[in-house]
């Protein structure tokens, strides 16, 4: 498959996952294939019906209600969750602070700076929020940049202020941050729209020195983010 071709199935197969965790997915992927005569790809899923899904349908699935079978379908032909379906803007808006996540899933940071292959970005402001972009390191990417590796990873973020991660390590870190990227380590309330929350409860009052600077505000320092943030 192509690499856009790709990007696409591979959205419409993990908001599939997420919609029935109790199946394995490489099993459910598999399922999927069986559904199709030939490659699998946008053109093929969107040919897809109800009937064929229920013709084919693993035994795990035979509690499934008729909505969920819908649900099903849709994801499949394009029908997308929000967290998985960025709106891409033009620019940055004014005083508007743009963060990474680390995840797997788009929904928990659950990922290692150094070896996530997705990273979810928002742009933000007090009173709104929208994913704009879902970035891919796949490991072609990884074997590409060899060594410097951590340096590609920086500057596909180098538009971010912020970069939430599951770990970091030291040099990665201090390397994050020569891109102008200050790196947050999470390790509580780890779900994506909570730490959108907390940034949005944040750019509404006064900005920590280090983020009004990136952002070009000047609040004194009145209150702390409370998050770790790894050294």
């Amino acid at each position: 498959m192509s690499t856009l071709l790709e990007s696409q199935v591979y959205w419409r197969l993990l908001a599939l996952a997420q919609q029935l965790p109790a199946i394995e997915q490489g099993q459910l992927f598999d399922w999927v294939c069986s559904l199709l005569s030939g490659p699998l790809n946008s053109a093929a899923l969107e040919a897809l019906t109800l009937p064929q899904l229920h013709a084919a349908a693993r035994p795990e699935m035979a509690s499934l209600s008729t909505t969920q079978w819908t649900a099903m379908l849709a994801t499949l032909q394009g029908e997308l969750p929000a967290h998985l379906e960025p709106k891409p803007v033009a620019g940055s808006a004014q005083g508007a602070l743009r963060a990474a996540f680390a995840s797997t899933d788009g929904l928990r940071i659950n990922g290692h700076f150094g070896s996530c292959p997705l990273f979810f970005v928002y742009q933000l402001t007090a009173t709104e929020h929208r994913l704009i972009d879902i970035r891919r390191f796949s490991a072609r990417d990884a074997d590409t940049a060899g060594s410097e590796s951590n340096e590609a990873r920086a500057e596909l973020l180098g538009d971010c202020q912020l970069l939430f991660c599951e770990a970091i390590g030291g040099p990665a870190a201090a390397r994050v941050i020569r891109h102008g990227i200050h790196p947050v380590k999470i390790k509580r309330d780890p779900v994506i729209a909570v730490q959108v929350a907390e940034l949005q409860h944040l750019l509404a009052g006064q900005l920590p020195p280090w983020l009004a600077k990136a952002l070009g505000r000047k609040d004194d320092l009145a209150s702390r983010f409370d998050l770790e943030t790894e050294e």
